[in-house]
């Protein structure tokens, strides 16, 4: 696979660049989740707890249907799961236009925009993995510098769109945004791993020989057990990661990480503006955080291409300092010059993980689970980025004040940075090289195909 001839070069440079496209359409949602928050506290008034659901909601949903989202794209493909993804984001935030309640935004923005997300993340991850090799940590940073975008431009453009249309009118044009992802999907060229899942399944029906008629049904039943093989490979794929220790630190660190940035960014809005910052330079706190954001994420995935560096090290050390960061903020925001500070130096620490989520699975488990490892660490890192916010609001009820909330998440982000010290020692034989298709489903379905006696 390592010598197609679209591994790291030809086509693969393009579908890095709609691969970033598509995220960043993703950031724009996941990032701007704050300047909503603020916008639903004030228009529906249910509380902050119940509001803080819509955020988590959105959130959770995208990580906890990753073993879904996951799933389907290994047998779909990237192409059309991109797709898919872009129709739910659409569907969603156009039922969130009728929303009426919180309970209605929860269900459309949060839960239908938010599974058409998760498959929009999970297509441009996996198609990234496949199309590069030697570069895929560098692919990555860049990849995941869309996320930096999304968040230098998500939060001021959606804060521009409820001051001039209103609540239903910025979801309605959200949607229209998130929709040009099917264009991003559409230029998805099949990946060379893709390709040749394909080709083995052509050249097993090619074998079938007899009348037209019986022909066609005989192929189409053939394609029916290829998928379905491919799924329980998948499914069984995915219980074997379970025992893998190296891998599940990775993903109760991410779990960690997550539960205490998604309290940052629902709730850094609203307690910027209780320090007398305006609605407005609320927003622009997140453009801050996105240019550094961007900076780091190229700047990690160039760094983790260096061998005596180690992708395993700079998660360690920035999810550390992120955590630290998050603890003193209270103490660094009591003017917007401090808070703009903070930011910006926080989406340094704060971006460059996300450029090594791709990679650190590679380097893990091998590209043949690339989707079904990133499914794995999304659906139970999404537990944590589910809790973090109505945590949050909670605490922020009872104790009147953020600081509390923010010690919590700097916390939780202080220990992902421990549990992820001791992922080398129990780190298994290292499969980043070995980008050879797993032809367990090809093998499976050539048994099924030749008759009950064979399987």
């Amino acid at each position: 696979m390592a010598d197609h001839k679209d591994i790291d070069r030809g086509y693969a440079w393009v579908v890095l660049v709609f691969s970033w496209l598509q995220v960043v359409i993703s950031g724009i949602f996941y990032y701007s989740t704050g300047v909503v928050n603020t916008v639903l506290l004030e228009n529906m008034q249910e509380g902050v707890v119940k509001t803080s659901w819509v955020g988590s909601t959105l959130y959770g949903t995208i990580m906890l249907t990753a073993p879904v989202t996951g799933s389907l794209t290994n047998v779909l493909g990237c192409r059309v799961a991109s797709v898919v993804g872009g129709l739910l984001t659409l569907v969603g935030m156009v039922a969130a236009f009728f929303a009426t309640s919180v309970n209605g935004v929860i269900v459309s923005y949060g839960l239908t925009a938010g599974l058409g997300l998760g498959f929009l993340e999970t297509s441009a991850i996996v198609i990234t993995g496949h199309y590069f090799d030697k570069y895929l940590p560098l692919a990555s940073g860049l990849q995941m510098s869309g996320g930096g975008s999304g968040m230098l431009i998500g939060a001021p453009l959606v804060r521009g769109l409820l001051d001039t249309f209103g609540l239903s009118g910025a979801f309605l044009i959200m949607g229209g945004i998130g929709a040009n992802a099917c264009v991003c999907g559409m230029l998805f060229r099949p990946s060379p791993h893709e390709q040749q899942i394909g080709a083995k399944t052509k050249e097993t029906s090619g074998d079938v020989t007899r009348n037209l008629v019986d022909q066609e049904a005989d192929v189409q039943s053939e394609v029916r057990i290829s998928y379905v093989q491919r799924l329980r490979s998948t499914v069984r794929d995915t219980w074997s990661l379970l025992s893998n220790l190296s891998f599940m630190l990775y993903v109760f660190s991410y779990t960690l990480w997550g539960f205490g940035e998604s309290i940052i960014y629902v709730h850094l809005p609203t307690f910027a503006e209780s320090k007398g910052t305006s609605p407005q330079n609320s927003a622009m706190l997140f453009t801050a955080m996105g240019i550094t954001s961007i900076i780091a994420r190229v700047l990690a995935g160039f760094a983790g291409t260096d061998p005596a560096i180690g992708v395993f090290m700079l998660h360690t050390g920035m999810v550390g300092v992120a955590g630290v960061l998050i603890i003193l903020c209270p103490l660094l925001a009591s003017s917007y010059t401090l808070q703009l500070l903070f930011c910006s130096i926080y989406g340094i620490y704060s971006g460059g993980p996300m450029a090594l989520l791709n990679p650190i699975i590679v380097d893990l488990l091998g590209v043949k689970q690339l989707a079904t490892g990133y499914g794995v660490v999304n659906f139970i890192g999404g537990i944590g980025l589910l809790l973090g916010p109505p945590f949050a609001g909670l605490i922020m009820d009872v104790s009147g004040s953020y600081d509390v909330s923010f010690a919590c998440s700097g916390s939780a982000l202080v220990i992902g940075s421990l549990l992820s010290l001791c992922i080398p020692m129990f780190k298994r034989p290292s499969v980043s090289s070995d980008r050879e298709m797993d032809v367990t489903v090809a093998e499976e379905y050539t048994a099924v195909a030749s008759g009950p006696d064979r399987q």
